[in-house]
């Protein structure tokens, strides 16, 4: 047994060393999206919808660069029973999930129905000055998913400030995998894969392919699922490398799931991916099961 511990933990040693940073970026380089266009398109959408709001929780700023980073919050009239925090654009060059979140928003001013019992947080885009640029990281190299247990990142410390002792009954982190062939999603220190696979199944229906090569050293995808073990997360905080979604399984919520969506297929593809997992999650999720019967999935 002490093996097998400090095998896995020298594996885990290794998987935080390897995911590394960068160094600082030039101060000026040509945008590839625009971020004004983005807050008047997000606009356009809170003001179309009396439960959905705008919130600026934080400010990043660098030489040169300055941007805000917006929360987005649904509340209809109706009791809450299921609160869900949804994040997106962490990594800069993983567009589809920002893509998505957009989306979401505007299903949400459209059909809040659906939806009427349940709150709902969205930060779009984590990482503006990468998702501007089309870069993983932030202006100063840091890979702000590697940077949530040290918070030297404003981007990272903005999230933590505004998170502060919230709890919430579903946590969602949004990603693409430059590397993966399909769809697979990650899902932390819990017993019941049943919604996980639930997940895969439909993305599987949709016609899409599952991956099942990826691995993190000793996590390695089973039918599209990485299912990571508690002590792992407290190792990955120990290592000074924990990600976005460790944080929030140890912090924030008992149900975490991070989504992976391939991104040698297709955006839209990729969009479609993203909004049949997140909708699956949300309104299919075995902890709100009083509210199935509202499901039109």
């Amino acid at each position: 047994m002490i093996k097998r511990f400090l095998i896995a933990s020298y594996a885990l040693f290794i998987i935080a060393c390897a995911s590394g940073h960068h160094r600082p970026f030039e101060e000026k380089m040509a945008p590839v999206r625009d971020l004004a266009a983005a807050q008047t398109h997000i606009q356009g959408i809170v003001s179309s919808s009396a439960y959905l709001s705008l919130k600026k929780i934080g400010q990043v700023a660098y030489d040169g660069f300055q941007a805000p980073l917006w929360c987005l919050s649904f509340r209809t009239e109706a009791p809450v029973a299921f609160t869900v925090f949804v994040n997106a654009g962490i990594h800069g060059n993983e567009p589809a999930g920002v893509a998505y979140a957009l989306q979401f928003l505007e299903h949400l001013a459209r059909n809040p129905d659906r939806f009427d019992t349940i709150a709902i947080d969205i930060v779009p885009i984590i990482n503006p000055w990468g998702w501007i640029h089309a870069i993983r990281y932030n202006r100063n190299g840091t890979d702000i998913n590697r940077d949530f247990s040290t918070f030297h990142s404003p981007e990272a410390k903005i999230i933590a400030d505004f998170l502060g002792t919230q709890q919430y009954d579903l946590m969602l982190d949004l990603h693409e995998d430059r590397f993966a062939r399909g769809f697979y999603l990650y899902q932390y220190g819990q017993a019941d894969t049943s919604i996980a696979e639930t997940v895969v199944e439909t993305i599987k229906r949709m016609g899409f392919p599952i991956e099942e090569k990826v691995s993190m050293l000793i996590l390695k995808a089973k039918n599209g699922i990485i299912d990571a073990p508690m002590w792992g997360l407290w190792y990955m905080r120990l290592t000074g490398q924990m990600s976005i979604a460790n944080y929030y399984r140890l912090s924030h919520s008992r149900r975490v799931y991070t989504i992976e969506t391939p991104t040698e297929l297709d955006e839209e593809d990729r969009i479609r991916m993203q909004r049949a997992a997140v909708e699956v999650l949300i309104l299919r999720h075995p902890a709100r099961a009083e509210d199935e019967n509202k499901d039109t999935y």
